[in-house]
């Protein structure tokens, strides 16, 4: 099922739900671009992770963020590994970073970051109140700090999902170049040493089923 497609699902069928009047949208489309938005903001943290694993930088798992991964613990200071280094893919995954919104470090170089960062947070923690795109101007009002969970038109949720998986497809892309850079820099560094290689099978079909047992 396309994003951009006008068909109701067959699972939409027959489903009760009460017309609230202000037009909020349920469907499996409207929860497939939540998810896209949830899965490629979490995708971010897990790049970090592996960047504090392989780069071995000690941090404290429960504070790891893909925004505050490159710097000294609760210190706006670019860590050494980062700052000395020449591997260009890493620098441009660190300059990625910069286009997201966190509450200690809140320098940022994308004019929506704050917005992306509040449209994951009331995923994750609050309430996203999704309308109509044509309805938004007339049902959603002002935010306010008192609100629970914050309202955005469908329209705008879907370009603001698309916007963070580019930064998490960019992401990849970075991280796999910077790893790249790495390994081939310890190899030319460490000539003498023995490399294994290992072959790559695929993974078949009938693993990809639900196992009950």
């Amino acid at each position: 099922m396309k994003i951009n497609s006008t068909r109701v699902h067959f699972s939409d069928r027959g489903v009760t739900l009460t017309n609230t009047l202000d037009y909020p949208l349920y469907s499996l489309a409207s929860e497939r671009v939540r998810t896209a938005f949830r899965i490629a903001y979490s995708l971010l943290d897990k790049i970090a992770f592996l960047i504090d694993r392989y780069w071995k930088l000690g941090k404290i798992p429960a504070h790891i963020s893909f925004k505050n991964v490159w710097m000294v613990e609760k210190k706006q200071r670019l860590l050494p590994q980062f700052a000395e280094s020449n591997n260009w893919s890493l620098r441009g995954l660190y300059w990625l970073s910069k286009e997201l919104f966190d509450d200690q470090l809140k320098q940022t170089t994308s004019a929506d970051a704050r917005e992306l960062h509040a449209i994951r947070n009331a995923l994750e923690h609050t309430y996203l109140r999704v309308s109509m795109g044509w309805a938004k101007p007339f049902t959603i009002g002002p935010s306010n700090a008192s609100s629970f969970g914050i309202a955005i038109g469908s329209d705008e949720l879907e370009s603001k999902a698309i916007r963070v998986m580019q930064i998490a497809r960019s992401a990849l892309f970075h991280v796999s170049f910077a790893i790249r850079h790495e390994e081939r820099r310890k190899l030319r560094d460490d000539s003498d040493e023995m490399v294994g290689s290992m072959p790559l099978y695929w993974f078949e079909d009938r693993w990809k089923r639900r196992d009950p047992n």
